[in-house]
């Protein structure tokens, strides 16, 4: 994953969206409050793309794995992928083994969940709410979960260990996927593992959101967890075309 000059690949959409309204991210907002919401946007990755390339100054995140800076992807019927699964995901930080992940995560709602607005939802947890519940209910401190160590295992490599929370330029940040974590039991905090603490406390304070198409969710990938509910899929009469939600995503700086 790198930072990507993309002014030579969107320069021809620029006539293209001279009549649309220009995107307004609200930085301070995001970082204060864990995410903008913005309707209406318009269900259009093109324009997602030079919108944000404008806003970030060209710095979108570039992913070798999507082969670019826009992810766009459906729920799909059985996926190992876990932004493709129809099951809940996991509360969690994006390109969390990265020494600098993106700042900012941008989640553009191309089509809805076949049951919209039931299934298909978003949860945002912000970090300050996180750590005044995780010490008022377990006694867990930020300065125990800035040295914790939280084990991470992948089929065919070695553990990737990481404490939840991180100092970078002066700030705490997140770096935290509890569907990735192991189920360890802390002794100091009790017998209750702590991915379970975790999801309780996410559980018990995440602000949901309902995207509707178009609709925009910008998240802060620093000061804020992100998960999105169970998702389900809606198979035509032919049995083999079906309906699912789908999303595009680019991460990207300030």
């Amino acid at each position: 994953m790198h930072l990507q000059d993309t002014r030579g690949r969107v320069a021809s959409l620029a006539v293209r969206s001279r009549s649309v309204a220009a995107c307004d991210v609200d930085v301070a907002k995001i970082r204060r409050e864990g995410f903008q919401l913005i309707r209406g946007f318009g269900a259009d990755a093109a324009r997602l793309e030079l919108e944000l390339n404008r806003v970030s100054k060209r710095k979108l995140f570039h992913s070798a794995r999507v082969g670019g800076v826009v992810h766009q992807f459906r729920v799909l019927p059985y996926s190992e992928n876990l932004s493709e699964q129809r099951s809940g995901g996991g509360y969690h930080t994006d390109f969390m083994f990265q020494p600098r992940p993106p700042e900012f995560v941008a989640l553009l709602c191309i089509r809805p969940d076949p049951r919209h607005p039931f299934y298909g939802r978003n949860q945002v947890v912000h970090r300050d709410a996180f750590l005044e519940r995780i010490r008022g209910v377990f006694g867990i401190t930020e300065a125990e979960l800035l040295n914790l160590p939280v084990k991470y295992n992948f089929t065919g490599r070695a553990p990737i260990v990481l404490p939840l929370l991180h100092r970078l330029d002066g700030e705490r940040i997140f770096k935290l996927h509890t569907s990735l974590m192991q189920a360890e039991r802390v002794s100091s905090f009790s017998d209750l593992p702590l991915k379970a603490a975790i999801e309780a406390v996410c559980g018990d304070i995440a602000q949901e959101i309902v995207l509707d198409s178009g609709d925009l969710l910008i998240v802060s990938n620093h000061c804020a967890l992100h998960r999105r509910s169970e998702c389900t899929v809606a198979f035509e009469h032919d049995g083999r075309s079906f309906q699912s939600r789908e999303l595009a995503t680019i991460r990207f700086d300030v």
